[in-house]
């Protein structure tokens, strides 16, 4: 699993990156309160969040994640 940081909403949880199973977009969601992202600036600054936004996720590949070309350090986590 990969991740971006910690949440500026709830100061506790993993951003991490996920993916939506039915559209297969990719995202950031907080591990703890849950807000969503659809990209990671915004995530980082804690703005234009949302929730319930996108369905069930899963976790994307490193090379999903590259594809997207975000301008970020990704972080390897294990739960």
């Amino acid at each position: 699993m990969y991740n971006i940081g910690y949440c500026k909403i709830c100061k506790q949880g993993l951003l991490e990156i996920v993916k939506d199973k039915l559209t297969k977009k990719i995202f950031i969601c907080c591990d703890e309160c849950e807000a969503e992202w659809n990209n990671p600036e915004d995530a980082l600054k804690g703005i234009n969040g949302t929730r319930n936004k996108h369905g069930e996720i899963e976790y994307p590949t490193i090379e999903d994640i590259l594809r997207e070309k975000w301008s970020v350090s990704i972080n390897e986590h294990h739960n």
